[in-house]
């Protein structure tokens, strides 16, 4: 879908600051962290579903969310809309809070159990190892072939960028076969060929950035011949 999200080549939004390399800012930023990596390693949703839920903010919510209150702010709407949690429970977890980041536990027993148990369970999260190619699929193009991507406007997720529509560029890599998240994102899994494709800069902005190159990952869906026979 096309939305503020997709900010590759809009202008306006001042420079990136790329000075501050520190992962986290605040103690509630590790824990935000923490949980996602917990509920994807129980399979309650996908990082494209996640994605998208991400996608759906109205544009001044996204704009004025920071990067990991726009992950709790996700977070919050898949488990909603998975049942996972009600708004009831939602709404006491929010008041029992206590304002500093994090919530009040006693020093029972059963407490000390259940922190015991979630933060192993985060741990093995971290361990654990992420399975992405599939069963391989005969791919349409070959590393040195000319290609245009697509102009393609979808209503749901799509992990084409708009600013290489209709751009054209050349099979870098092909890597693999690969979930496509366009499908992922609804429910659906479905694999396709994944390459990686090279764009001369002065195709996506203008002749300034003659000599440049930019490679971006892109599912054989997108893509067309160059110079079809």
């Amino acid at each position: 879908m096309n939305g503020v999200h997709d900010m590759g080549g809009m202008h306006g939004f001042g420079p990136v600051d790329v000075d501050d390399d520190a992962a986290f800012h605040d103690e509630w930023e590790k824990a935000v962290f923490g949980v996602e990596k917990l509920l994807r390693y129980q399979s309650i949703y996908g990082v494209d579903e996640k994605r998208h839920a991400l996608e759906r903010f109205d544009p001044v919510t996204y704009l004025d969310s920071s990067y990991f209150e726009r992950w709790a702010l996700g977070s919050e709407t898949l488990l909603l809309e998975t049942g996972t949690i009600t708004e009831d429970e939602l709404s006491a977890a929010i008041e029992a809070h206590d304002g500093s980041g994090l919530f009040e536990l006693d020093d029972s027993e059963t407490d000390r159990d259940r922190v015991d148990e979630l933060v192993e369970l985060v741990h093995e999260a971290f361990r654990s190892d992420a399975s992405f190619e599939r069963d391989p699929v005969e791919p349409q193009f070959d590393a040195g072939d000319a290609i245009v991507v697509r102009n393609d406007h979808p209503a749901g997720h799509t992990r084409c960028p708009r600013y290489v529509r209709r751009a054209r560029g050349t099979i870098h890599e092909v890597q693999g076969t690969h979930v496509v998240p366009d499908e992922a994102a609804h429910g659906t899994e479905v694999a396709e060929p994944l390459y990686s494709v090279r764009f001369e800069a002065t195709e996506l902005w203008n002749d300034d950035t003659d000599g440049d190159a930019v490679y971006i990952d892109l599912w054989e869906r997108y893509l067309n011949p160059a110079d079809p026979e």
